[in-house]
């Protein structure tokens, strides 16, 4: 009796499709955990750059310039910074990172301040008229009061 050892052309064909199945979709993975990776940097350095920025209008909170209201969402003058990949201040525009923010006061008491500082990576998207990634960019508020003590 003999029998036939090895492996038949239709089983090395489906095995070998399974296999680039595999890879193919290990090579997706890939390319997404890469970009959750970079968006985590960026939100890092969006955080830490809007934490700088609220320690130093909250040191000064009683000599801050109002601002409008949405000065956080517009590019205000003297309540935007354009930065650079270490965080420092541009002359102009351009950039890595736009750091926005705006001192307003209270409805209910004039001697209280809403601090805002958001910062975004300076991307431009399709049809925006401003720089200011919305996936990564962090926001803080913090109200201060004007009164000295």
């Amino acid at each position: 009796m003999q029998t036939d050892q090895g492996t038949t052309l239709v089983e090395a064909i489906v095995a070998i499709g399974l296999l680039a199945g595999a890879v193919v979709s290990l090579a997706s993975l890939s390319s997404v955990a890469i970009r959750s990776a970079g968006i985590a940097r960026e939100r890092s350095t969006a955080t830490i750059l809007a934490l700088q920025k609220m320690e130093d209008l909250c040191r000064d909170a009683s000599s801050l310039p109002l601002s409008a209201a949405n000065a956080w969402a517009v590019d205000t003058p003297g309540h935007v910074e354009f930065l650079d990949a270490y965080g420092r201040p541009l002359g102009g525009r351009g950039g890595v990172y736009v750091r926005r923010w705006a001192v307003t006061p209270l409805p209910a008491d004039a001697n209280l301040v809403a601090i805002q500082v958001d910062v975004a990576a300076c991307r431009t998207l399709p049809g925006a008229s401003r720089c200011g990634d919305a996936v990564s960019h962090t926001r803080l508020v913090s109200v201060r009061s004007r009164s000295v003590w």
